[in-house]
């Protein structure tokens, strides 16, 4: 898994660089976040498995879940909610108020909310 850290106006978040295969990737997203002392993680969408797209499927609730079990506060881009479906659409509306977990329509903004608090 190809990752890097990042740092803006003095914080640091880790920015997940490559593919996820499958939801135990996140597994490998957070040890990174720990092994560089790091609690933000940022995840443009092109990134994610086509499952996590797929609310059925359990992977977007099972992905998030493990990032705040661990404290790893999550910003994730989405350029527009009308390329999902109905319900994902639905998601994303709930993930743009998130305190862990939270998604964007832009990096900008994704990165401020990383960088602040």
């Amino acid at each position: 898994m190809t990752i890097r850290v990042v740092e803006r106006s003095g914080v640091r978040f880790v920015e997940c660089a490559a593919p996820i295969a499958r939801v135990d990737d996140a597994l490998n997203l957070v040890s990174a976040c720990i092994e560089r002392q790091v609690h933000r993680l940022f995840i443009d969408s092109v990134f994610l498995p086509d499952a996590f797209f797929d609310l059925r499927s359990g992977v977007a609730g099972e992905f998030v879940q493990k990032m705040q079990n661990y404290h790893i506060r999550l910003a994730a881009v989405f350029p527009s909610e009308a390329e999902y479906g109905e319900r994902f659409a639905e998601f994303l509306r709930e993930a743009r108020h998130g305190h862990g977990f939270r998604a964007f329509t832009n990096r900008e903004d994704a990165e401020a909310w990383l960088c602040s608090e």
